[in-house]
């Protein structure tokens, strides 16, 4: 019975929209230039609070700057930000997790509902902050691009879809070293024992049903780059494949010879950089 009940407060109305708690600025270099950060918060009632960090060049361009707003593996935000070495002319604006979402990798049984209930929330707050940042002079009012990495992969379908019903067109939006298939997703990366895995998979799936990639996959209108690892031990093929198939065209799909992404991993990083970056400049271009 109870997961009824999680389904059904999961398929609620989206949200009337957010307000602006804190904002406070201060300037960080990077490899070519002093950047001028902003970190916000917006509270977005029941969806709780929107965390993330703005990072733009000092000096903004007449006609404005293109937007690309970054969800990442666990290290999220301001801590993110900091493995791209050149924001070049860019509004670089890093969403940052919930305390309970960064501990997810050690949760116990007991703290999957609270974790369930902060996934729920990303697609609402990043929806929040996308019509933060469409009223923000710098603004060059293109389509926000969306970049999903690792863990981040799962709430781009879902925030896509949600984002069209809201009014708001998103650009060109990546996807890399995610899948689709939150069953298939928990299931290899539940920090639990291997008899406990199907079993929670089965109900952190059907508790998320209404964010699944599966389900949110082919409904997604735009231009799509997805990027995976062959040797990815985090992201089964299956789930991979899985993503790639449902995605509609137009898309473009790339699978590298490598492992799983990792912060730790400096090389692969800045590469992955590179590539959606540069996929996200020629569309932003119109090709």
């Amino acid at each position: 019975m109870w997961i009824f009940r999680l389904l059904l407060l999961a398929s609620l109305p989206l949200f009337a929209g957010c307000k602006v708690t804190h904002q406070k600025k201060y300037q960080v270099p990077d490899s070519l230039e002093m950047r001028t950060y902003e970190d916000v918060i917006l509270d977005c009632g029941k969806y709780g609070d929107a965390n993330f960090t703005i990072s733009l060049p000092e000096k903004i361009p007449e006609g404005g700057l293109p937007c690309i707003v970054i969800v990442g593996g666990l290290q999220t935000g301001r801590e993110s930000l900091q493995f791209i070495p050149d924001h070049g002319e860019y509004a670089l604006v890093s969403y940052e997790y919930s305390e309970t979402i960064k501990d997810l990798h050690r949760a116990k049984i007991w703290h999957l509902f609270a974790a369930r209930n902060a996934m729920l929330e990303v697609c609402p707050e990043l929806i929040g902050i996308f019509k933060y940042l469409e009223k923000q002079p710098w603004w060059n009012k293109e389509p926000i691009s969306l970049m999903g990495y690792s863990f981040g992969t799962t709430f781009i379908p879902v925030t896509y879809v949600k984002a069209e019903e809201e009014g708001i067109k998103l650009g060109p939006g990546v996807m890399a070293y995610g899948g689709a298939g939150v069953y298939c997703l928990f299931k290899a990366n539940a920090p639990f024992p291997d008899f406990l895995k199907g079993i929670t998979a089965t109900f952190v799936a059907a508790g998320l049903k209404s964010m699944d990639p599966i389900i949110y996959a082919p409904q997604m209108k735009g231009e799509f780059l997805i990027i995976n690892g062959t040797n990815d031990s985090q992201i089964p093929m299956e789930c991979a494949e899985r993503l790639q198939n449902l995605v509609p065209e137009p898309k473009t799909i790339m699978n590298l010879e490598t492992g799983h992404m990792h912060p730790d991993n400096t090389e692969l990083t800045l590469r992955l950089i590179k590539i959606s970056r540069g996929w996200v400049k020629e569309k932003q271009k119109g090709g």
